[in-house]
């Protein structure tokens, strides 16, 4: 009878961990996608939005630059450093990479913390192609 309470505490702990979708489990279709053409108009409207570009230091400054304005949080440290961000709680973030695939495990993060997340379609390719 005394190791109820302990055995009660333990099964809850179990169900729960069972319960919990992964990052990387949670589906595509339940996050948001953004085209460019939509954030370029965003960005001209003066939107309430966070550009965040999940890529590498050296690919921010790379070939493919960034859209001016943007944060860079690389995608390997965005999990541990996901709390720099909640002063932009309230803004749609709208999270930027190469090609739309690092943007996407971004936006799933993101999400997963309470945060207004949509991936950008095309990343950085699709945005040079239009600019």
């Amino acid at each position: 009878m005394k190791y109820l309470p302990v055995i009660y505490v333990i099964a809850v702990l179990i169900v729960g961990a069972c319960n919990q979708k992964t990052i990387e489990q949670t589906p595509v279709k339940e996050f948001p996608n953004i085209t460019v053409a939509d954030v370029q108009k965003k960005i001209n409207a003066k939107n309430n939005i966070l550009l965040l570009d999940v890529r590498t230091v050296t690919e921010f400054d790379g070939p493919l630059s960034h859209i001016a304005g943007a944060v860079l949080l690389p995608i390997q440290e965005l999990e541990q450093r996901v709390d720099e961000l909640n002063e932009h709680k309230e803004k749609e973030i709208i999270v930027i990479c190469r090609s739309g695939n690092r943007s996407q495990t971004g936006t799933r993060i993101l999400i997963s913390h309470g945060f207004n997340a949509v991936n950008m379609l095309g990343g950085m390719e699709a945005w040079n192609a239009v600019q």
